[in-house]
């Protein structure tokens, strides 16, 4: 899973930094009166849209941190991060 929110934060520059995502369970004691709701909201943008910093997210005379860059490259380029990140994991386990 890739998450939006560190799109935004290309598109801003580094303004908007997206939040780490984490959920734990309630305690075995407290699920029975658990009303815990998780709602699911999917969205992608169009994979051949160019992602690059937002006019007045990088001050006068800076550079902006990233490069322009489509939405299926960067979901490729997060893609494969996650695959290195995964092998790295697995090798790293004594065995």
């Amino acid at each position: 899973m890739i998450n939006q929110g560190d799109l935004m934060a290309r598109w801003t520059n580094d303004r908007w930094l997206s939040t780490l995502h984490r959920v734990a369970n309630p305690p075995e004691e407290a699920k029975g009166g658990s009303r815990r709701l998780s709602i699911v909201f999917f969205h992608h943008p169009n994979y051949d849209a160019v992602v690059s910093c937002l006019p007045g997210s990088v001050a006068a005379g800076a550079a902006p941190t990233y490069e322009p860059i489509t939405v299926s490259d960067y979901y490729r380029m997060k893609k494969s991060q996650q695959r290195m990140a995964r092998a790295k994991a697995v090798e790293s386990v004594p065995s």
